[in-house]
């Protein structure tokens, strides 16, 4: 570029573009984030997989599906012992096989093959207790999310909570007298704790525990009972896990690529309709084949962008199976309502694209105009989760209306789409705006160099020339000079010889 051209009038230009860019920035907005998503996705609060935190709440309003639901309906219920004790024959067949080891597991003392405890007052029956009692167990809410399962359409079976709670790392033989004390404490509590009739005397002393014993078989049982709900849970949640991402990545895929063709196509149509109403009918053409022509144009540039849909299918499944995994890190802290379920889900794919376009931009643009697209895009993301706050607040206000209940949900998708898109495309011009701004700087500063450099050279080439009339004078002075001293020379040489020719006549 030369002082004499003019710079390029980047603030007219985007004017231009600005108007196309609400355009298109409006009409993927209705047919994306706020269009195809609320056919697409059934978002939910806690999002698609139940955590522990959420199933822990008094309510059920985070937790994922009907059957956790029924589950965690079940952990609040009131405690039934039978459902979770052994029928007698097995209960009496664990006592005998533990009988036959021959000592009290709290206590140490001998226990006879009659089943009987051998203590310093005398002989009392041996009992089986269990070390975590089976009321503990049932309110621990892991427990239920973890084992129990939902049979014949809304009946929770305990089975595996059963088998846990009745497992033999749960079972210790003791004396009756003991066993009768504990009833349904925790064991190291009942140790620490008192009897109405030695108030001043610890458990443990009064009934003559060994305490090292005891803790070591209570640390036993919870172990085995923490190991046991904690590996079902993680193969629970990891199933659904990868059922649930595997769906979101599917459907995630699908809106990005079906989005894009769908953008592409009513965008053409509707540029197609204005050029026809703007310029008319094409010189030669019926008003039928100009259609014609014009449908078939639409149909090249939508062909056109299928394997652009092919990438956006992928970025979208990419997304969408993290955005799913994400939320269920997240309600592993704190339970997320559904609206920021979706927020996850939309930031988490604006955000994979911004840092696509900073780390991996296309060959063909720089990194300042990397930059620049990977901001439009976050301003893009920023404007959306924006537009999800607010939808549900348009859509309850919309419902207000008794006339226009029924289409509350499409009406506060488009408005809230028109409003972000709009945004996003008067954002995006001011983005352009800062970098153009950068840009017709940089341009300024090239041009002055350029002056400054032709100035230079022009100088340079004036010196040169006065050098070389300068050598030219120069060379003509040597050869005066080197005639002269030749003229000298030849002197010399005659006044040498007719000196010798006067010596020669003596």
């Amino acid at each position: 570029m030369t002082p004499n051209q003019p710079k390029p009038d980047f603030k007219k230009q985007r004017l231009e573009q600005l108007f196309a860019e609400c355009q298109e920035q409006i009409i993927g907005n209705i047919i994306g984030p706020f269009g195809l998503s609320t056919a697409m996705f059934e978002d939910k609060s806690g999002g698609n997989v139940t955590t522990l935190h959420n199933f822990e709440r008094a309510d059920d309003n985070y937790v994922a599906t009907s059957s956790d639901k029924l589950l965690h309906a079940n952990s609040k219920e009131g405690y039934e012992r039978k459902q979770y004790t052994l029928d007698q024959n097995s209960w009496d067949t664990r006592r005998e096989d533990k009988i036959k080891a021959g000592v009290d597991e709290y206590t140490g003392a001998r226990v006879t093959m009659d089943g009987m405890v051998q203590l310093a007052d005398g002989s009392v029956k041996a009992e089986l207790d269990h070390v975590v009692p089976i009321h503990e167990v049932h309110h621990t809410p892991k427990n239920h999310l973890a084992l129990g399962q939902v049979t014949g359409g809304d009946t929770v079976d305990v089975t595996k909570i059963k088998d846990m709670v009745n497992h033999d790392n749960n079972l210790a033989l003791t004396n009756q007298s003991l066993n009768r004390s504990k009833k349904a404490q925790d064991l190291d509590e009942w140790m620490d704790g008192t009897t109405g009739a030695r108030p001043d005397t610890r458990n443990a002393e009064h009934f003559d525990v060994n305490s090292e014993q005891a803790k070591a078989i209570a640390d036993k049982a919870k172990m085995h009972m923490e190991d046991t709900a904690d590996k079902e849970l993680l193969k629970k949640q990891a199933k659904e896990l990868a059922l649930t991402g595997g769906q979101q990545a599917l459907q995630m895929g699908l809106r990005q690529s079906l989005g894009m063709l769908l953008a592409e196509l009513v965008n053409s149509l509707f540029n197609e309709l204005k050029q026809l109403i703007k310029n008319g009918v094409e010189a030669g053409k019926s008003l039928i084949a100009d259609v014609i022509a014009r449908m078939k144009r639409v149909c090249q540039r939508v062909a056109s962008r299928f394997k652009d849909a092919m990438s956006a299918f992928f970025e979208g499944g990419i997304s969408g199976f993290m955005s799913n995994l994400l939320t269920f890190l997240i309600n592993n802290v704190v339970s997320t309502s559904k609206k920021f379920v979706r927020m996850i889900r939309e930031g988490l794919l604006g955000l994979f694209k911004a840092l696509k376009m900073l780390f991996f931009p296309p060959a063909n643009m720089t990194r300042m105009e990397a930059l620049q697209a990977g901001l439009k895009l976050m301003t893009a993301t920023v404007m959306t989760a924006a537009g999800i706050l607010l939808e549900e607040s348009l859509k309850g206000f919309i419902a207000a209306f008794p006339l226009l209940l029924p289409i509350a949900d499409i009406l506060s998708a488009v408005l809230i789409g028109i409003v972000t898109g709009i945004l996003t495309a008067l954002l995006a011009y001011q983005i352009d705006l800062f970098f153009h701004g950068i840009t017709e700087q940089k341009l300024d500063e090239l041009m002055l160099n350029e002056h400054l450099r032709n100035q230079l050279a022009h100088t340079l080439v004036d010196s040169l020339m006065q050098i070389k009339q300068n050598q030219i004078h120069i060379n003509k002075r040597v050869a005066q000079i080197e005639a002269i001293n030749a003229s000298t020379n030849q002197s010399l040489d005659e006044f040498e010889r007719l000196l010798w020719l006067a010596k020669e006549n003596k």
